[in-house]
């Protein structure tokens, strides 16, 4: 019986070890961030409740959700808060009634949207045109 108590303690604390490092942010492969903190507007108004995703060419996409100021702070994975360093699309799209509000030319795959983001902190916003 205490053999099987001992078996079952250790079965049990293997599996918490692997759990701990399955679930451990990124990875030890995710690239270097940079933290990515702005404020979207249109036609000078704050965007509120707009989704913001930052597209790199070879990794994860980071996004974000904008505040009812417009603000928004860019998430990488999980808690895991920036974006890959280094060059990006960026698309910022708003449905209202399951339709697009954000002109095509900023919420679509072609956007002109873009940033360059660095290790540290970055600001990037964008006073995105109804027409």
């Amino acid at each position: 019986m205490q053999q099987l108590r001992a078996f079952c303690s250790l079965v049990v604390s293997f599996g918490f070890v692997i759990s701990l490092t399955a679930c451990g942010g990124a990875g030890s492969d995710a690239p270097s961030l940079g933290q990515v903190t702005g404020k979207i507007t249109m036609d000078g108004a704050p965007l509120a409740d707009a989704s913001v995703t930052f597209m790199p060419e070879k990794v994860r996409a980071s996004a974000s959700t904008t505040d009812s100021e417009g603000n928004y702070e860019l998430i990488y994975i999980r808690e895991e808060k920036g974006a890959a360093i280094g060059k990006h699309k960026v698309t910022v799209s708003k449905l209202k009634d399951e339709k697009e509000v954000i002109p095509e030319k900023y919420s679509g795959g072609e956007t002109e949207l873009t940033a360059d983001v660095k290790a540290g902190a970055n600001e990037f916003n964008f006073d995105l045109t109804s027409k």
